[in-house]
């Protein structure tokens, strides 16, 4: 399929918290054999960010780690395809996981973060929540991630399946974003999962 003869399908795909757009290019690329992608800047946290994405018109939505946790809250808004790699889909999970670490350590900082939030805001924030309106999802997810636990895209793929719709959970020995030696597999992961279950 050329890029330049099927312009056809328009896609957005959201970094996480402190990264930025050349770091999800992994991401990013295999979508572009379909169609339009825009990547934007994304420093946002959930709420806002979610507010910023149901203002765009697409019709796939992806995203890593935190960006991922909006992909999916989007797509369950809009009942569109989903592609979240490494997200977080139980934000009062992962508040409890990251509470095991040192203050001074990545999870530790993010548990920080976590923790100016509600719990309620959690909940309404969290993937999880909404499984029954994720009508088609693909996710990607470290066996190895210790930032954001696998059992995050195993309890939400279970819940979406159980619902009646299609979840697709890929696992790779990875840890919380891919290194380079897997960007080939996740390019096909992505290219056949369009192929088979995105309709454009």
């Amino acid at each position: 399929m050329s890029p330049v003869d099927n312009l056809i399908m328009y896609s957005l795909v959201l970094h996480g918290k402190g990264s930025s757009p050349s770091k999800v290019e992994w991401l990013w690329k295999p979508l572009m054999r379909f169609g339009t992608v825009e990547v934007p800047e994304f420093e946002y946290d959930v709420e806002k960010g979610l507010e910023m994405v149901l203002d765009k018109d697409f019709q796939l939505v992806a995203g890593h780690s935190r960006g991922g946790t909006v992909a999916l809250l989007a797509g369950a808004k809009r009942g569109l395809p989903v592609i979240a790699v490494s997200a977080p889909t139980d934000r009062i999970l992962q508040l409890n996981h990251l509470s095991k670490f040192p203050q001074d350590s990545e999870q530790g900082k993010l548990f920080k973060y976590l923790s100016s939030f509600p719990q309620s805001k959690l909940i309404e924030t969290s993937p999880v929540t909404y499984a029954s309106s994720l009508r088609n999802v693909l996710l990607i997810h470290g066996e190895d991630d210790d930032v954001v636990p696998i059992i995050h895209s195993e309890r939400l793929c279970d819940e979406v399946n159980k619902k009646g719709n299609n979840c697709i959970l890929i696992r790779l020995k990875m840890r919380h974003s891919p290194p380079k030696h897997l960007y080939g597999e996740i390019d096909r992961i992505i290219h056949d999962w369009v192929m088979k279950y995105v309709h454009y």
